[in-house]
C-alpha cells in the first residue's frame, strides 16, 4: 500500500485563566503581561504563517483592567491589539457591564456589538453614540430588554436585531438571591 497518511495536529484549545481573585493593584499588570506574551508570540511568525494559528482572548469585566480613565499596562496593551491584532490573528472580545468606563481606543476598533440590558443612563447614552446603525427605537430598549436578550448590531449581521440568548448547559450560578422572600420566610434567626 503506496498511500501516504497525513496527520494533522488539533491546534483548537480554549485556557481559561481566571485572575478574579487577584488583588486590584496586580490584575492590570498581570493582565497586560498575558497580553503582552500572547502579542509578542504572535509577532513572530512570518506573514505567511500569520493567522495559521488564531487567538480569540476574551476580556471579562474589562472595565477593571482597560479603563478610560486610568493608565496601566493593561490598556496599553489591549489598546494596541485592538488596533493591529487581526494583522497577527488575533482576535479581542469584550465584555463589561459598564461600557462608557471602556477604553474608547478598545471599543472604537469593535466591528460587532451585543448589548445586554443598561440600566445606567451614562451607559446608555454612550452606546447609543457608540452604534448609530441600530435603529433609535431598538436603542431605547435597552433599560427594557428582558434577561436573556440582547441588541446585536455590527458586522456579524446584515440589520440590527434583538435576540434570544440560549440556554447554556450546565446552567451559570448567577441568580439573584431571593432577599425579600427570605426576609419575610421562616428562614428568620431568633436572638433570644
Amino acid at each position: 500500500n503506496n498511500s501516504v497518511k497525513t496527520q494533522t495536529k488539533n491546534t483548537h484549545q480554549i485556557s481559561i485563566i481566571d485572575v478574579s481573585q487577584l488583588p486590584y493593584e496586580v490584575l492590570e499588570i498581570i493582565t497586560g503581561l498575558l497580553g503582552r506574551v500572547i502579542l509578542e508570540f504572535v509577532s513572530n511568525f512570518s506573514p505567511e504563517e500569520r493567522g495559521n494559528f488564531p487567538i480569540v482572548i476574551v476580556l471579562e469585566e474589562a472595565q477593571n483592567y482597560i479603563a478610560e480613565e486610568r493608565d496601566s499596562v493593561a490598556k496599553t496593551v489591549f489598546e494596541r491589539i485592538a488596533r493591529e491584532g487581526r494583522k497577527y490573528g488575533i482576535s479581542l472580545i469584550v465584555s463589561s457591564q459598564r461600557p462608557s468606563e471602556l477604553s474608547k481606543t478598545v471599543l472604537s476598533q469593535c466591528n460587532s456589538f451585543i448589548i445586554h440590558r443598561l440600566q445606567n443612563p451614562d451607559d446608555q447614552k454612550y452606546v447609543k453614540g457608540l452604534i448609530s446603525s441600530a435603529n433609535a427605537d431598538l436603542l431605547e430598549q435597552l433599560p427594557i430588554i428582558p434577561q436573556q436578550h440582547a441588541i446585536v448590531t455590527g458586522d456579524c449581521v446584515r440589520t440590527p436585531v434583538q435576540a434570544r440568548i440560549d440556554d447554556v448547559i450546565p446552567t451559570p450560578n448567577s441568580h439573584n438571591p431571593r432577599y425579600i422572600s427570605n426576609w419575610i420566610g421562616n428562614n428568620s434567626i431568633s436572638y433570644e
